[in-house]
């Protein structure tokens, strides 16, 4: 019996994988909508104070707030529509949710991409000593930093990072250290002590080739899905940061949302998030799915 993978398992897995994405987006942004549909005080808005307004306009507002109660109706709705690029407009921002996504995006996309690419680099680097050297003193100084690290709530790094004007991304990076560092240091620790690495010890094979084959290469699925995690992580790191420190992104845009229980927006926020998650996990798993393939 042949047990290794072929390229109809592998096209099998491939359609799983996309199958599960879909899924998991439509979970996520069903689940968003509902939390939010049946959270406390939902049918109040400001308007039902406001006193410059009249008694049937008020009347009126909170009418076109019921017609969200049909949770169901509403999210079939919103999904023909979001097929079509239109994510509805935002009740509190009184602007579409596409065009404020397209503002504020490039600028929360660069915090995240390099917020995580240092935290991956800054807790690879602390797994590294805690791991590889063997020497006691460095595996208790990685640990110790990134305890400390994980003692620091990310608002208070933003401000921090605020008030002495440096980068924000660094603030983001850091926040993610030591929720990265971990994993790393239990995947660098089994790279370590592979067969396939010993051996290439064994045999006089040079450090950079062996950080390059037998690390990175070995460990590239792991490494994948961890980026998927830092991502994730810096976008949820990113939303105090962007509203303590008032930067027009993405993140102040969910604080907004949330604050104002605006519905459409924050479906579209939780189908991107809920996207971003499932993709990145979903290329993790055909990456080790790839590099079975090619082994065999």
């Amino acid at each position: 019996m042949n047990l290794h993978p072929t390229p109809l398992h592998f096209r099998r897995r491939l359609l799983t994988s996309a199958a599960t994405v879909i899924l998991v987006v439509l979970a996520g942004g069903f689940a968003a909508a509902a939390f939010v549909r049946y959270s406390p005080g939902f049918d109040i808005d400001e308007n039902s104070w406001n006193p410059r307004i009249s008694a049937a306009t008020a009347e009126a507002l909170h009418a076109r707030r019921q017609q969200e109660s049909g949770l169901f109706l509403f999210y079939a709705r919103y999904l023909r529509a979001a097929a079509r690029g239109d994510f509805g407009k935002s009740e509190s921002l009184q602007a579409p949710v596409a065009d404020l996504l397209l503002q504020r995006g490039p600028l929360s996309a660069g915090l995240v991409l390099t917020g995580t690419i240092l935290g991956l680099l800054g807790g690879g680097f602390l797994a590294w000593m805690a791991v590889w050297p063997r020497n006691r003193l460095l595996e208790t100084g990685g640990a110790s930093i990134s305890g400390v690290l994980l003692a620091i709530p990310p608002a208070v790094l933003a401000l921090g990072f605020f008030f002495a004007q440096a980068p924000l991304s660094i603030a983001i990076g850091l926040a993610i250290v030591p929720r990265v560092f971990g994993t790393l240091r239990v995947l660098l620790a089994d790279l370590r002590s592979s067969p396939d690495l010993l051996a290439a010890r064994a045999r006089g094979v040079g450090s950079a080739v062996i950080a390059l084959r037998y690390v990175v290469g070995s460990g590239a699925p792991q490494f994948a899905s961890l980026a998927g995690v830092g991502l994730v992580l810096a976008f949820g790191a990113m939303i105090p940061v962007e509203a303590l420190c008032d930067i027009p992104g993405v993140g102040q845009l969910a604080w907004k949302a949330a604050l104002a229980r605006d519905l459409p927006l924050l479906c579209a926020l939780a189908l991107i998030i809920t996207l971003l998650t499932a993709v990145v996990g979903a290329a993790g798993d055909l990456l080790s799915a790839s590099r079975e393939r090619d082994l065999a």
